[in-house]
């Protein structure tokens, strides 16, 4: 853990996907830069979910479906509910 309890990792990556997005608080943002620059067994972990996020973002939005097959799944959405 080089560092860091394991108390501080469940911490870190509790507030993973906020950190990843931006979605901290600026303390809180450089608490979680500082443990993962310092512990070994967090950054597999951080750099994964990074990676994977980026890739995502990569793909961009899916296209709306095409309008016969949007008309088709409420058909059969309906016929489920009767």
């Amino acid at each position: 853990m080089s560092g860091a309890g394991r108390s501080d990792c469940a911490a870190a990556l509790e507030k993973l996907y906020d950190f990843l997005d931006g979605e901290l608080p600026d303390a809180s943002n450089r608490e979680i830069a500082g443990h993962l620059e310092r512990c070994r067994a967090c950054w597999p972990q951080f750099n994964f979910e990074r990676v994977f996020l980026d890739r995502l973002a990569a793909v961009g939005e899916c296209p709306d479906p095409c309008p016969e097959l949007a008309n088709r799944i409420r058909a059969l959405l309906d016929e489920q509910a009767s």
